[in-house]
């Protein structure tokens, strides 16, 4: 799923939300064994990729939904919109912008960026649909967050360093 930059005002704001995206979440579990098993996170940036160009500045739900037309066979269902009032909140909530043109679209709503992970794990495996999330207490969610430094942070950046050297042997 694309998160799109729409506003170029605050150069801090987008590398902080590049880094919530980047930063290892869970949910706590009852049945866990332990908080720090990596198993028990993921990292939004397995779903997502940014697109930062100056051409999407502005840009706004509406124009989304005009240039995603139903029926132009689209490889995603919603995209994200990291916007002024993105940057202006601690948790950086992206705009979700709903274009699934098989599914009764919802108004766009708010995600925080750490919850992105979550969302996108739970629409990957058809746990949940998009448009569920809409009216969603994130307050009332129960996240474990691997910030830099930690056990957890440390290994996914040793498992992006295994990945990095698989590439490399990947004929071109």
């Amino acid at each position: 799923m694309p998160v799109i930059r729409t506003d170029f005002t605050n150069p801090d704001g987008w590398e902080r939300l590049l880094q919530a995206l980047l930063t290892p979440v869970g949910m706590r579990d009852a049945f866990q064994q332990s908080d720090d098993a990596t198993d028990n996170y993921d990292r939004a940036v397995h779903y997502v990729g940014e697109l930062d160009h100056d051409k999407y500045r502005g840009t706004r739900p509406g124009d989304v939904l005009a240039a995603a037309p139903a029926g132009h066979g689209l490889a995603y269902g919603h995209v994200y919109l990291a916007d002024a009032v993105t940057f202006a909140s601690d948790d950086l909530p992206l705009l979700g912008v709903d274009i699934d043109p098989e599914e009764e679209r919802v108004e766009p709503f708010r995600v925080p960026a750490l919850h992105v992970a979550s969302v996108e794990a739970n629409v990957h495996i058809a746990n949940m649909f998009f448009s569920e999330f809409n009216g969603f207490d994130w307050d009332d969610r129960d996240l474990l967050v691997a910030g830099p430094g930690t056990d957890v942070w440390k290994e996914f950046e040793r498992m992006d360093r295994y990945d990095e050297d698989e590439g490399d042997d990947e004929p071109e």
